[in-house]
């Protein structure tokens, strides 16, 4: 903790927009609340069709994650990875080894477990394995993606009044928008109804428990 009582918060994700995707509205909310946010993104998030042709480019990914974080008002770190190259071998477990020790946060958010997204799945894995010394570890869903393990939502932090803005972030990240037609937003906003139902809210973000120590 703070010295003034406030949580440091180390969001990862494997590319630019993945936490604002699975966990913006509660970073809003936490942000609002006084909590320190810290974003780490672990590749260039850049990329291209089967063709060659370049989708994202690292540029456009780095310039739309920045802006984010001055939404959140968050520190941002985006490590030199390659997208879809990321593997739970020694230097990512390295490179987040550091990062924890540098940041120790009082609570850390990533993919969840069951994620087959490779990328995704290696940063969860690398993350579960540099957090030992982190008592508090949370998975997000930050895609739709079917996988034979079960994404299980134990906690729930009400976003309803940070909805909206969650949206807005999502809407900042413009070269990803452009290729799905901001269905991110539609996708977000349905899948924050259904887990505020789930727990009696309005709008909802739902998390993987890997770890919780009070």
């Amino acid at each position: 903790m703070r010295g003034d009582g406030g949580m440091r918060i180390l969001a990862l994700g494997a590319h630019a927009d993945d936490v604002e995707l699975g966990c913006g509205g509660s970073l809003l909310r936490w942000a609002a609340e006084g909590h320190e946010i810290v974003l780490y993104v672990a590749t260039d998030s850049a990329y291209a069709d089967p063709d060659g042709r370049p989708v994202r480019t690292a540029k456009a990914a780095a310039r739309e994650a920045e802006a984010s974080a001055r939404r959140l008002g968050a520190q941002l770190v985006i490590a030199p990875f390659r997208a879809l190259e990321l593997t739970f071998a020694e230097p990512l477990n390295t490179a987040l080894a550091a990062l924890f020790e540098e940041v120790r946060p009082d609570l850390a958010l990533v993919h969840h477990s069951a994620d087959t997204h490779p990328d995704h799945r290696a940063l969860s894995l690398a993350t579960s394995h540099a957090s030992r010394r982190c008592h508090r570890l949370l998975g997000y869903a930050s895609n739709w993606y079917v996988s034979p393990e079960v994404f299980d939502p134990r906690m729930s932090v009400d976003i309803s009044e940070t909805l909206e803005e969650k949206l807005a972030l999502i809407e900042l990240f413009e070269s990803e928008n452009g290729r799905t037609g901001g269905v991110w937003q539609e996708h977000a906003r349905a899948l924050a109804a259904v887990q505020g139902r789930r727990c009696g809210v309005r709008y909802a973000e739902a998390f993987q428990v890997v770890k919780y120590r009070l």
